[in-house]
Formats: C-alpha cells, structure tokens, sequence
C-alpha cells in the first residue's frame, strides 16, 4: 500500500512540474510581447509630447513677446520656431530646432496612415488628407507656413514677400492636423490638433479601434 502511494504521489509530482513549466513559457512569451509595444508606445508618446510642447512653446511666445512665431514642420520629423520682429526690433534670439525622438533611427516622423480615420475634430473642419494638412477656415490657400499671432490664434504666413501675408488664406485661421508615427506600426499612430481660431492644442492616440484623447 504504501509502494503505490509513493508511485502516486512521484506520478502527480511529473504532472505538477510539466504544468508550472508550460505555464512559466506562457508568461515568458507574454512578457515578451508587453515589453515590445510599450516601448513603441513610449517612444510615441515622447514624440507627441515634443511636438504638442513645442506648439504651445510657439504659442505663448507670441503673446507674451507680443510677436508673430513662425512654425516651420519640416523633413521628416523637424519642428522650427521663429520669432517674427519688427523693422526696429533688434534680431531675435534663434531657436534650436527639435526632431521627434530626438531624430533617432527608428523614432515617429511626419506620418498618416491611410487605413486610419480622421480624428474627433473631423466635424469642425479638421482634415486629414496629408501627415500636415492645413485647412483655412475661410478658404483660400494656406500659403508657404503657420504662425501664431500675438491673440494665439493659429494663422496663415506670407512668408518673405510681406503682400503674401494678407492675400486669401494667409492671415486668415487655419485649422491644423499634424499626423506622427512609424510607418506600418499603429500602434505608434499619433494626431495633434490646433484650432485656428484659439490655438488650442490637443493631442491624440490611436486606441486600435478610435482616436483617443
């Protein structure tokens, strides 16, 4: 009796020890699979963190140094400011520009996905035709850039010839949606809003099935 107790007990034991290994497996390769997304997803959250603060940087600027801040988006992934000053004004202290994830290989560029939908803001005017699409709430062209004014608002720029800035579009609010991300990779999809009337920035994240705030 006690020879086939000890054969039980032996038998369970093996069962018990297959058990907790294929279970040990399972969550190694969970852990392996959490740890891949949360890096995309920090890393994307940095760059929209970059961008929004940015944008706001570009925003307050204008109202407290009572000037208009140009906003250049250029390349890839690169974000400029410019204080615009005035004949008499002594030049303006330039601005470093900034470069999503810091430009490293690999990090968010100016991006859309095509397969995703536009974000909340679609039903106020808000496009998303491009990863930078400019939409003049009076119509019009947009014209060669963006800046905020010394009010906040998000308008058109003429640029260098002074006669662009007041023609149709420029001058005028543009409602701006600027998509990031890394190509092929949803996960990372990300939206910034900027309302031109106000120049409220907001951002968004891809939640898989919506835009989220």
């Amino acid at each position: 009796m006690k020879r086939s107790w000890k054969r039980q007990q032996q038998g369970s034991s093996i069962i018990e020890l297959v058990i907790v290994v294929l279970m040990v497996m399972i969550l190694s390769g969970m852990a392996i699979m959490a740890t891949s997304n949360p890096s995309q997803s920090s890393r994307a959250n940095a760059a929209t963190d970059a961008l929004v603060d940015s944008l706001r940087q570009a925003r307050q600027l204008a109202i407290t140094k009572r000037r208009n801040v140009l906003v250049t988006l250029s390349g890839t992934n690169q974000i400029q400011l410019a204080v615009q000053t005035l004949p008499n004004d002594p030049p303006a202290t330039a601005i470093a520009p900034v470069l999503l994830n810091d430009g490293a290989a690999g990090g968010l560029q100016f991006y859309l996905f095509g397969a995703l939908p536009n974000t909340p803001m679609a039903a106020l005017g808000f496009g998303n035709n491009s990863d930078i699409d400019l939409e003049p709430v009076n119509g019009g062209a947009v014209g060669s850039g963006i800046m905020f004014t010394t009010s906040g608002g998000l308008v058109g720029s003429g640029a260098a010839a002074p006669a662009n800035y007041y023609a149709v579009g420029n001058n005028d609010p543009i409602n701006a949606t600027i998509f990031i991300g890394v190509p092929g990779s949803t996960v990372t999809a990300r939206a910034v809003t900027i309302v031109g009337s106000t120049g409220q920035v907001r951002p968004y994240y891809w939640g898989g099935t919506a835009w989220q705030e």
